[in-house]
């Protein structure tokens, strides 16, 4: 049975998540600590949206474990230019987000880049241990955002849904016009019961949106 495996990391406590199988691990929005991954084998990286604190770990978790990256082809043009991943901007990044108070601005490298090894555009679906992964675009809170269903159960929304806190769109590369005509009308088709794994704090279950 898949274990989903949650860890927190100290850049605005983003959540990193490994699905276990057998030994083998998917892992969605890696940051740096790569000890989560020790004795499993890292089959493939995804990543929810091009912001720093989702994709810290990208660089580090190739390196380790020669994983490849897959994310939308939007989210790939952003993840290669510090600028546009927020990198470049994290110190005010942090101080526009909303939903975390923080008295010490965590520390980012402000050069950081890297790149996906495979790009989709609109939906994409692969099997993967026994299970089916289906990502689909979600534009809005970033150009490259996506959601992770996972056997129709379990969905990874990063930064596009949590609960009690209104999706954030101003942030650079956020799109109200691509979240009112994709991303929004996408979500609002998730049925209720639906598991949905966010980009930060606790888990829960979707009842109506």
């Amino acid at each position: 049975m898949m274990e989903i495996r949650r860890y927190e990391s100290p850049l605005l406590r983003s959540n990193m998540y490994l699905l276990v199988e057998e030994g083998h691990a998917l892992v969605i929005d890696p940051f740096e600590d790569t000890t989560p991954g020790q004795e499993l084998i890292i089959d493939q990286m995804l990543v929810t949206h091009e912001h720093y604190d989702h994709i810290s770990g990208v660089n580090a978790w190739k390196q380790h474990y020669g994983a490849p990256l897959m994310c939308s082809k939007r989210c790939n043009a952003h993840l290669q230019t510090p600028q546009k991943n927020l990198a470049r901007y994290f110190d005010v990044f942090c101080q526009l987000q909303s939903w975390i108070e923080l008295e010490i601005f965590p520390q980012a490298d402000a050069a950081y880049t890297c790149a996906a090894d495979e790009t989709f555009e609109d939906r994409h679906c692969m099997a993967w241990m026994g299970h089916t992964v289906e990502l689909m675009e979600i534009p809005g809170h970033s150009l490259g955002s996506i959601g992770i269903m996972v056997d129709g159960k379990h969905f990874f929304s990063g930064d596009s849904m949590m609960r009690d806190y209104p999706i954030e769109l101003r942030f650079p590369g956020g799109n109200a016009k691509l979240w009112q005509s994709t991303g929004q009308p996408r979500l609002a088709e998730l049925p209720a019961g639906l598991h949905i794994w966010p980009g930060h704090f606790e888990d829960f279950i979707l009842q109506t949106l």
